[in-house]
């Protein structure tokens, strides 16, 4: 009789403890994500140090928790835009680098900081570049627990900017020594053009294609040409020309000048202002 009284209390015992441990489970949610910090608008190819972009991820309702995080893309870490697609990394809450097939979080103190990364160098056309972020959450027994999509857009804009190089580079006076008729001229500085966009170039002439003499500015003068990247230019009127994107980041153009067969000009200076205007162009 006393023995049967044992078994009984043990069973009852153990009875009451099974609930507790179907209770202790992971109810955690993705809350909210948002953007810490962005500077892949901006992005250049020859910016010294690389684009990043920083999203935070919240959890809720995280107690009794070891949640963890998947992270995939639509486009497989890529940018798409209308022409292109731009390749790009990520690290992690610590700064190390996760690669695509085990791009896997932790949450410290319900947070985790994602950091896209566009490598220095990476040739990119202005434009609007997309991809979808597929964040997926499991507790520790890799149970799903919960998934969201969030949009990544860009819109890098455009950019271009022109230099001075080769002879004469470092004074805005080129001298052209003796003037003879219908000489070429090719000891001329060249430009160099960075972009990341089609450019358009505009060359205006202050005394319209002509060379003025500094006293006798209406009597005398000797006209020319001036060769842009190949092309013989007349500057009577302003001139402009479109440099197509070739999926470079730079590229040069050529300068040379030809005067005309000038007869009897007054001995002295003679002088012309060119502006060279470079702008990017928006589609």
């Amino acid at each position: 009789m006393c023995i049967n009284k044992i078994r009984l209390i043990f069973s009852f015992i153990i009875f009451i403890m099974l609930p507790q441990y179907v209770i202790a489970q992971c109810d955690a949610k993705i809350g909210e994500i948002r953007h810490i910090y962005d500077d892949f608008e901006s992005y250049y190819s020859s910016k010294p140090s690389p684009a990043r972009k920083e999203l935070r991820i919240n959890l809720v309702d995280d107690d009794n928790c070891n949640a963890y995080m998947i992270l995939t893309t639509e486009n497989q870490y890529q940018l798409k835009g209308q022409f292109q697609s731009i390749n790009y990394h990520i690290k992690n809450n610590s700064q190390s680098l996760i690669f695509p097939s085990r791009a896997r979080f932790i949450f410290i103190d319900s947070v985790a900081d994602i950091n896209f990364f566009i490598p220095v160098g990476t040739i990119v056309k202005a434009g609007v570049y997309t991809d979808n972020l597929i964040i997926k959450l499991f507790d520790e027994n890799d149970a799903l627990l919960d998934e969201k999509y969030f949009e990544i857009q860009e819109d890098i804009i455009a950019r271009a900017s022109m230099s001075i190089l080769g002879y004469n580079s470092h004074s805005s006076n080129v001298y052209l020594g003796e003037l003879i008729p219908r000489k070429e001229y090719s000891m001329l500085p060249s430009f160099k053009v960075i972009t990341n966009t089609d450019v358009k170039l505009t060359v205006l002439s202050e005394n319209r294609g002509e060379l003025r003499h500094n006293v006798y500015k209406t009597r005398y003068t000797v006209g020319y040409l001036i060769n842009l990247d190949g092309e013989w230019v007349d500057l009577k009127q302003n001139y402009s020309r479109v440099f197509s994107y070739n999926k470079r980041n730079d590229f040069f153009i050529s300068l040379k000048m030809q005067l005309d067969d000038f007869k009897n000009q007054a001995a002295g200076e003679y002088t012309d202002i060119l502006r060279f205007q470079i702008s990017p162009l928006n589609y």
